[in-house]
């Protein structure tokens, strides 16, 4: 196997050559090469200390036997030895056998040992750290390359940028904003520029009948029905309730905490206290655009409270999950820890001081320490039957993945007839579809 800038990806002794192009890619980048015939596209990346290749020609051969058969490959030639292999969602998973395979890189060749698996997959070659390390190579995630020492010098290889055209595939990423409703101009989303006519037609269509499900301000948040979950504190008991010692702000800094207590109050995220056992201070910092921010000190309250162990989706098996398909929708919850109230009995314990007064919060803020586990365990009942099939979610992040983009507004319909029956709502400036 060949991979490299003008790559091959061919079995050595093969009589008949079976080129398959496999160059290093972001996974939202592809680039094409025209080897002979058939044509083959590849994608791959670097991941955590493996270079993952994917074949879309090749997509539809879902097992190691139809993929080892496009590659001139013969099943006798897999060596029998069953060894279990973890994923990432902590399934095992036993091996057909061992290939051994050349791998040839920037005129480099190595044989290199592979697990042969039956299972759907995104990718239908991962180098891992054996070969990364018989190689010295060292992959970035964050530069998208992979260097490597060789006899003539270091050699690089790079992700491409260029689609099959040639034109930046960023192109494909660009966004326009779309008016949902005449009668108030400043309702937009954000569309994909580049979708076919017909399909962006439709998308638009849908959200103009779905525009209930967008907050355009904090008065149009109904909020999560407590019945369904709330945040509850669970605090230790042998912990001592803990008072901080007020903090004096400058007048700048005074004025962006009193306005931000104004807009929580008429919101009504936040009421007044009195005799509360737990008391912090506000902290504000200044955000990349230079405007402030206003979070509570909960270093305290968090102390006493012991971590929840719900689990969060794993990144790299989310990131894997999406390769492969036409469209993708991202959303994001409108102020979405906010849309969760706080149990009436730890409501309280959430209570800060500033200049004019000692105030709680009625809806579960950001900083506490098991928020974002409550809100994942939300979202997880909210979408359990779409998870991992037509929806990826962590946290507040929602995505919405179709494989044929003549399915995806379906999918988008089904996510949000359940943001609907949740009284969910979505940022609209923070999605794109």
């Amino acid at each position: 196997m060949r991979i490299e800038d003008d790559a091959l990806f061919r079995r050595k002794h093969s009589t008949e050559k079976k080129p398959l192009s496999a160059q290093k890619h972001d996974f939202k980048h592809k680039r094409v090469n025209k080897i002979g015939n058939p044509r083959y596209e590849s994608k791959a990346r670097p991941s955590k200390g493996i270079v993952k290749i994917r074949y879309p020609e090749l997509s539809t051969y879902n097992f190691a036997g139809d993929t080892l058969k496009v590659m001139g490959i013969e099943r006798s030639e897999i060596v029998r030895r069953s060894t279990t292999l973890i994923g990432f969602n902590g399934d095992p998973m036993n091996t057909l056998g061992e290939i051994v395979l050349p791998v040839f890189a920037k005129g480099i060749n190595k044989e290199t040992n592979f697990n042969v698996v039956d299972c759907q997959s995104a990718y239908n070659v991962i180098l891992g750290r054996p070969w990364i390390h018989e190689m010295k190579a060292i992959p970035s995630t964050y530069h998208q390359k992979i260097k490597f020492p060789s006899p003539w010098g270091i050699q690089e290889i790079a992700s491409e940028n260029k689609s099959q055209d040639g034109k930046k595939s960023n192109d494909d990423l660009r966004l326009e904003e779309v008016v949902l409703d005449p009668e108030h101009p400043d309702r937009k989303v954000f569309v994909g520029a580049m979708l076919p006519p017909d399909i962006k037609n439709t998308i638009i269509s849908f959200l103009q009948e779905h525009s209930d499900c967008f907050a355009w301000s904090h008065e149009d948040m109904v909020g999560i029905d407590p019945n369904v979950i709330s945040h509850k504190l669970n605090v230790d008991p042998t912990f001592k309730p803990i008072k901080q010692k007020r903090r004096k702000f400058a007048p700048e800094r005074n004025k962006v905490i009193n306005d931000e207590v104004d807009n929580l109050l008429k919101t009504g995220k936040i009421r007044e206290v009195k005799y509360p056992e737990w008391l912090a201070n506000v902290v504000v910092v200044q955000k990349k655009n230079g405007k402030w921010r206003v979070c509570i000190d909960f270093t305290d309250l968090n102390k006493a409270c012991p971590k929840d162990p719900f689990p969060l989706p794993h990144i790299d098996a989310m990131v894997d999950a999406i390769a492969g398909h036409e469209l993708l929708t991202f959303m994001d919850a409108y102020s979405g820890y906010n849309q969760i109230l706080m149990h009436t009995d730890d409501q309280e314990k959430t209570a800060f001081m500033i200049d004019k007064g000692i105030y709680c919060y009625k809806v579960m803020p950001f900083g506490l320490k098991n928020a974002g586990s409550t809100y994942q365990r939300l979202v997880n009942m909210m979408f359990k039957e779409h998870l991992g099939q037509t929806m990826e979610v962590y946290i507040d992040d929602m995505l919405v993945k179709s494989e044929r983009s003549i399915d995806h507004v379906t999918h988008l319909e089904q996510s949000f007839d359940i943001l609907r029956q949740y009284k969910m709502k979505l940022n609209p400036t923070k999605c794109s579809f």
